[in-house]
């Protein structure tokens, strides 16, 4: 699990309860203040082994809920009272089954929740019990169809849309990702190519020394937020935005003062050499990489963290890792208004680790922090 580490001991920083930083320099442009939360979590022994990794915020941002493999539930945390509030069962198999090998879940409407699985799609209630079973894979006509080789990662909707899911599906033979739109009512997908997911390609590599092969790659995404669909990735600062009524794509560049605006990415295609690999690896993350977008209800605005990670020279890769892990980063904070305008940006000094599972409630940007086997949450505050 990847811990998140303040400049500050995190048992001074629970036990003053809140930290402030108001000393400007050419990097800090913002006055943040960060606070501590805890969940109790009463009886329950709540899953963090994943960081939160498929975990759900419901549109109210009123309660988290988060998948527990480990007994096949969903764990409902109430934010607002700080608390396990209660835990959703699920079946393996059965009439009511939603497959062994689950790959994430969404909260679609008040009444309904999408389980997917390995081949299998699932919308059941909030009582465990399934309402449909379909594959995102028989989306179609046969020739739209999401084909063999290709990964389709975990879809969303917006609001009010419940048939409509918007989607990546990536290829990693041919190095390629695109937006793909399912609309379940209607059985049709179309598939949407996105220029800045053509930059990311370049960080797809693939490594085999003979003993062990996998591909590396970087972060892409889509999300609906405040009411647009957007595409971001990792390697750039570029957004864009889906219209699914005109189903254009418009582009959004920006121009940081602070961080280069994208990943250079000038490396070979396929690595056989470990060593290789890992400076590989190092040289991309301590490059610029960006993180997906959230929005702010109640101020208006949108938030992005950034980071440039740092590595110790004389650390060793774990034997359990392929590549090294880094000891640090520079973390960077840029705002958006309604718009996506860019209106500020910041370093955030008090962070000196990539962000983990953030989202943003009551104006903050709640990030995750696994303390000691219990549930917290640091809550980042700024003034514009």
């Amino acid at each position: 699990m990847r811990l998140f580490v303040i400049l500050f001991f995190a048992s001074l920083l629970i036990g003053c309860g809140s930290v402030d930083h108001r000393e400007k320099t050419g990097e800090v442009r913002l006055d943040f203040s960060l606070d501590t939360v805890m969940i109790d979590p009463g009886q329950e022994i709540l899953f963090l082994n994943s960081g939160l990794n498929q975990a759900q915020l419901s549109p109210d941002r009123k309660h988290l809920y988060n998948f527990n493999p480990a007994d096949f539930s969903i764990e409902k945390i109430n934010l607002d009272e700080l608390k396990f509030e209660d835990k959703i069962n699920f079946s393996k198999e059965g009439p009511n089954g939603v497959g062994q090998y689950v790959m994430g879940f969404l909260l679609v409407d008040e009444n309904s929740i999408l389980f997917r699985s390995y081949n299998q799609d699932n919308f059941l209630d909030w009582e465990g019990n399934k309402k449909r079973q379909f594959d995102f894979k028989k989306v179609g006509a046969e020739a739209e169809r999401i084909a063999d080789g290709e990964h389709l990662f975990m879809p969303v909707i917006q609001p009010g849309q419940p048939q409509v899911f918007f989607g990546l599906v990536s290829n990693w033979e041919k190095k390629s990702t695109a937006l793909a739109v399912f609309d379940l009512a209607k059985d049709h997908v179309k598939r949407i190519d996105v220029p800045l997911f053509e930059k990311t390609s370049a960080f797809k590599i693939e490594f085999n020394d003979g003993q062990m092969g996998y591909v590396m790659g970087t972060s892409e995404y889509v999300k609906c937020e405040g009411g647009k669909v957007i595409l971001g990735a990792e390697v750039s600062s570029d957004l864009y935005v889906y219209d699914p009524l005109t189903e254009a794509l418009d582009q959004r560049a920006f121009e940081s003062e602070l961080t280069a605006n994208e990943k250079k990415g000038n490396h070979p295609g396929k690595v056989s050499d470990r060593k290789e690999m890992e400076g590989i690896y190092r040289k991309i993350h301590e490059e610029i990489g960006f993180q997906a977008i959230h929005w702010d209800e109640k101020n208006d605005l949108y938030y992005r963290f950034s980071s440039m990670a740092e590595f110790s020279d004389t650390a060793e890769t774990p034997e359990n890792r392929m590549v090294p892990s880094p000891t640090g980063a520079k973390v960077y904070l840029t705002v958006f208004d309604k718009d996506l305008n860019q209106i500020a940006e910041s370093r955030v000094p008090m962070l000196t680790k990539k962000p983990a599972y953030h989202f943003v409630k009551d104006g903050k940007i709640w990030i995750f922090e696994n303390m000691e086997d219990e549930m917290g949450f640091v809550r980042l505050n700024f003034q514009l």
